[in-house]
């Protein structure tokens, strides 16, 4: 008969992932995990797997964490207000020092790793076509120009993010990021 766990799996899931969120992959090690989750070695091992099996749990979760952020902001009545909503609200919940887990992950292990990579592509093919939908709906209502290719509008939105995140990482100023935000969205309006 299993025994139930002593700790909460999701709770210790999430100290792992804002470990990994903080440090990265390769820098955070199996003795950081084992003191930021508060659990020994086999719990880890017996609860995640290894490290890279702990890392690929944290990376899922986190990635249906900010679809469910996006298709929040999409309540919005106008479709091009939600996509404004979108990147202010993720910029507005960053962390300093920390970057989004995702685009981390992408230049620290998503050329190495095939299985890592198809993660990130796939939260950022969940991502797009959020994006894509409202700039679809956003091109019905007029509230873009019909020269507008909303596809390439949601893959530059969403290629934009991680220059937002670099910026932040490099500058740490939210009013530069903020007038970046309008620009791009100034972009995609004109």
């Amino acid at each position: 008969m299993a025994r139930n766990k002593a700790f909460d799996p999701q709770e210790k899931l999430e100290k792992a992932q804002d470990l990994f969120l903080e440090k990265g992959y390769s820098a955070t090690s199996m003795q950081d995990l084992v003191d930021g989750m508060q659990l020994n070695r086999a719990s880890i091992y017996d609860t995640y797997g290894d490290k890279h099996a702990l890392f690929q749990q944290c990376l899922k979760n986190y990635g249906k964490d900010k679809l469910l952020d996006f298709k929040q902001c999409c309540k919005e009545t106008s479709p091009l207000a939600a996509v404004e909503h979108i990147m202010r609200t993720t910029l507005d919940k960053r962390q300093e020092g920390k970057t989004c887990l995702m685009v981390k992950t992408s230049f620290e292990l998503a050329s190495m790793d095939e299985g890592i990579r198809e993660m990130v592509q796939q939260q950022a093919k969940q991502s797009i076509a959020v994006l894509q939908d409202l700039l679809e709906k956003a091109k019905e209502l007029k509230e873009i120009p019909a020269d507008k290719d909303p596809a390439t509008l949601a893959q530059f939105l969403y290629a934009s993010f991680s220059s937002l995140w670099m910026m932040d990482v490099l500058f740490n100023d939210k009013r530069m990021l903020d007038k970046l935000v309008d620009h791009i969205l100034n972009s995609v309006r004109h």
